[in-house]
């Protein structure tokens, strides 16, 4: 009587993973491929020790016995022919010494893993929290559509334009983000008047007959780039102030260190 367990020889890169793996010899759970052939343990032992010993067996029966997970010690001739049907090989069997080699490789290997990751450098406590704050820091600060550089006034590429204009929108710009960047500060006035004397300095400097020389085009990119450096200072600042050990610094320091 042939068995009805399937007798499949597929290699394992042909098995599929999502059909239940089955032994080909009795039938029970296997537990993958074994001298060739999908098998469970305990057929597996019992080939490698029948093909070590050169074990010969007799079928007391009719020699066609079916093979299952209940009576596979019933008969060990008809087992060893249903291990020799669906494809198990004594070539695969290694010797004892081929199995000892084989178990030291794989403990020699795990010792290694175990050395490369007892190597790898680990984070404190403390960095880790470190490392969270400046993510969390950067992740309020940094908008990543780029949504206000909408605000930004346009460059001016077409032409010329004329330089009070131009001069007049980079200082407001530079007025309004020096304002905003120092606000936190007690020391806020001072830096405030040392901004309009600046101003001024800038004012004078542009309306002498030197700073009047030259293609008036050369400023249409200023107030794009004002409002740009305006917009990365306060960005910077605003994330500064996120980090712990920003909040006590004073506003000098936070921008000169």
């Amino acid at each position: 009587m042939e068995s009805s367990v399937s007798t499949s020889t597929q290699g394992p890169d042909e098995f599929d993973r999502n059909v239940p793996r089955i032994c080909g010899v009795c039938g029970d759970k296997a537990t993958g491929f074994h001298f060739n052939a999908m098998t469970c343990e305990g057929c597996k032992g019992f080939f490698r020790r029948s093909m070590k010993r050169k074990a010969s067996f007799t079928c007391p029966f009719s020699g066609n016995c079916t093979i299952t997970k209940d009576n596979r010690r019933h008969c060990q001739a008809c087992r060893l022919k249903r291990c020799l049907d669906i494809g198990m090989m004594k070539e695969f069997i290694l010797t004892d010494e081929e199995v000892q080699r084989k178990k030291d490789l794989i403990q020699r290997r795990k010792e290694e893993e175990a050395q490369r990751e007892a190597r790898k450098p680990r984070l404190t406590e403390e960095q880790r929290e470190v490392i969270a704050t400046l993510v969390e820091a950067h992740h309020k600060t940094y908008d990543e559509s780029y949504s206000d550089f909408t605000r930004f006034r346009p460059p001016v590429r077409n032409g010329p334009v004329t330089r009070s204009a131009s001069r007049a929108a980079s200082l407001h710009s530079l007025s309004d983000a020096s304002s905003d960047s120092f606000s936190h500060s007690p020391e806020s006035g001072d830096s405030k008047m040392n901004l309009s004397n600046l101003l001024m300095m800038y004012q004078e400097h542009s309306s002498s007959p030197e700073s009047q020389e030259g293609d008036s085009s050369r400023l249409s990119m200023l107030p794009h780039l004002a409002d740009l450096v305006s917009y990365s200072i306060q960005k910077v600042i605003g994330f500064a102030k996120m980090i712990p050990g920003f909040r006590y610094s004073s506003c000098e320091s936070i921008l000169t260190n």
